[in-house]
């Protein structure tokens, strides 16, 4: 399952770039959670949060919690503390990396947090 993780989180990087995404920073890591991917484009600033799943009912949006959510708040306000970010341009998103078996496509969805 990790090894398939990191197979989507590397997927999304190069999903992101191809949309001009520069990609700052993957896994970062504190006391108060973890965040996939730290991209920028233009000003804004985009925490993503990346699920790899296969094609199917669990392929959906609610993959993401609205635990998960609040802990990737308390963790971009930690990251962007430690880094000087100013907190105007920030986009907390998702990310599903869909893998198709059977067609043997991947497919992408992102989706900004509200």
């Amino acid at each position: 399952a990790k090894e398939f993780g990191n197979w989507g989180e590397n997927q999304a990087c190069a999903f992101l770039q191809r949309h001009r995404f520069f990609i700052k920073e993957r896994n970062y890591f504190s006391t108060v959670g973890e965040i996939d991917i730290i991209a920028q484009k233009g000003e804004d600033f985009y925490f993503v949060e990346v699920k790899t799943r296969i094609a199917g009912e669990l392929a959906s949006d609610l993959s993401i919690t609205s635990s998960k959510k609040k802990k990737i708040q308390k963790t971009v306000r930690k990251y962007c503390y430690q880094r000087q970010i100013p907190d105007t341009g920030i986009v907390l998103a998702g990310l599903l990396v869909i893998y198709d078996r059977v067609a043997g496509k991947i497919s992408f969805r992102l989706a900004v947090f509200v």
